[in-house]
């Protein structure tokens, strides 16, 4: 294999040009990769957290008249979201009043904590109170698992390996013609 030093004026350019581009094209979809994944974290925090306040709103009537049946009723829509794993609703002092597991999944349910959210191994697991006459009576768990984004982060990586595929080979094609402009000037200067 030639070093660079010993390829011509024409491969040189060629090789450059195709360098830049490639590099500029992979960083530029890297950033929107990266903007995507921040996006759409937030977005599924907003999701879920509608989502809780929508069950939080729900379940006031079942927590103040102490019917669990109803609050797993509450619950058992959850069924509708292929993506929550878990979810519990719990008293005013902390305890699982009614619970919900993914396909009949069995396992215990976290301790109560303040409102709030944060990113597990593969799920994304939030807290939210439920206030009722400016009293909290209760907190609403959910965990759902992150396979949408990461599914979502699968398809962007292989458009983005098409693309610069692609735009690789479309560079290749205005590189050579363009690389005529330059070189042969320089090759009839040379002769």
């Amino acid at each position: 294999m030639q070093s660079f030093r010993d390829l011509s004026i024409k491969r040189k350019l060629m090789l450059v040009i195709m360098l830049t581009s490639t590099i500029a094209l992979f960083l530029a979809c890297m950033a929107f990769i990266a903007f995507d994944r921040i996006s759409s974290r937030e977005a599924m925090v907003r999701s879920l957290q509608v989502l809780a306040e929508i069950i939080g709103n729900n379940s006031i009537s079942a927590l103040e008249f102490n019917d669990r049946q109803s609050a797993k009723e509450t619950l058992a829509g959850l069924t509708a979201e292929p993506h929550i794993v878990s979810a519990c609703i719990y008293t005013a002092d902390g305890k699982p009043f009614a619970g919900y597991h993914r396909r009949n999944a069995s396992f215990p349910f976290p301790e109560a904590e303040a409102n709030g959210h944060r990113f597990e191994d593969n799920s994304l697991v939030l807290f939210r109170g439920i206030v009722f006459q400016g009293q909290t009576i209760g907190t609403v768990y959910l965990q759902s698992d992150l396979e949408e984004m990461q599914s979502r982060l699968e398809r962007y990586v292989g458009i983005v390996a098409i693309f610069i595929l692609g735009s690789t080979l479309v560079a290749f094609l205005v590189g050579t013609i363009l690389q005529r402009v330059i070189s042969a000037p320089i090759l009839n200067l040379a002769r």
